[in-house]
């Protein structure tokens, strides 16, 4: 059995006729909705597809896997091979810059209006209060992204250890990552930043926090992005881009976001906490 991507969407596609209308449904479903096959559960799948799991199960089997699970894979292998094609949109910004450079930094300029405006939405508003409140409350913040979206994440661990003693910010320096999470449990959070193409170290570590049982808090481009799978808390941002690179405006605009209603919750401590790293770094002339 291929186990090919391609291969199994001809599978389906030319075995779809002869299928039950229950399994058609099942089939239609996984089709068109590609990227929650390779993220999610087979419960998942049959609830979307208005179906019961034993169906999706029947699914596979009629097609020649063994399960649901052999089934997926070549969904999951899909996700993972989804390359960025960062060289072909760079050549795409370069053609669209000849004679023309205005036009192209004004629609960066309205993109990257647009990412904050949608981040900082009402629809994100109860998502990032219950977010914060959630964080506030755990005993360490533990705070990871990766590649890209280490920017980010270290904006929202130096501003929060600022004013507060625990956050642990999370990264592959000397070879460490793994070390970094032992001792992560329920009493902690985990702040993952991530977005596609998803590093798969950073998926790995939410599905130790979830594990450890772990508070997960999201930032990421959908609810089934794999780094909000386990999530108590997503917070959608946009990430899109004019330019070649994805964009980052919005994730920062939801750090921003949560450090404002976190030393909000911190009171007057903050206040105290933060002159005394003011006057530490007076001392040392940390600044010029």
């Amino acid at each position: 059995m291929s186990t090919r991507y391609p291969d199994t969407v001809r599978l389906l596609t030319e075995s779809f006729s002869g299928l039950t209308p229950e399994l058609q449904k099942a089939a239609r479903y996984m089709l068109e909705h590609p990227e929650e096959v390779g993220l999610n559960s087979m419960r998942t799948i049959a609830s979307g597809a208005g179906v019961k799991p034993a169906t999706v199960s029947r699914l596979s089997r009629s097609l020649g896997f063994d399960g649901y699970e052999a089934l997926r894979e070549p969904f999951r292998e899909r996700l993972r091979k989804n390359e960025p094609h960062f060289a072909s949109k760079l050549q795409d910004v370069q053609r669209r810059s000849l004679g023309d450079s205005e036009g192209l930094f004004a629609e960066l300029r309205e993109q990257e209006i647009a990412n904050v405006e949608r981040t900082l939405s009402d629809e994100n508003y109860a998502a990032m209060v219950a977010a914060a409140e959630t964080l506030h409350r755990c005993r360490r913040v533990y705070v990871l992204g990766l590649r890209g979206a280490y920017a980010p994440a270290f904006l929202f661990h130096y501003a929060y250890q600022l004013f507060q003693e625990n956050s642990l910010l999370v990264d592959t320096h000397a070879g460490i990552f793994a070390d970094q999470l032992r001792g992560i449990s329920e009493e902690d959070s985990l702040l993952v930043i991530s977005f596609p193409p998803y590093t798969q170290l950073t998926i790995d570590a939410v599905e130790y926090a979830a594990d450890a049982k772990a508070k997960i808090v999201a930032v990421t481009d959908s609810v089934v992005s794999p780094a909000a799978s386990s999530a108590g808390h997503t917070i959608v941002t946009q990430n899109r881009s004019a330019s070649f690179y994805h964009s980052f405006t919005g994730a920062l605009a939801v750090v921003q976001a949560l450090i404002t209603l976190l030393v909000a919750k911190k009171g007057g401590d903050a206040v105290s906490i933060v002159q005394e790293a003011e006057k530490q770094l007076s001392k040392i002339s940390a600044y010029w």
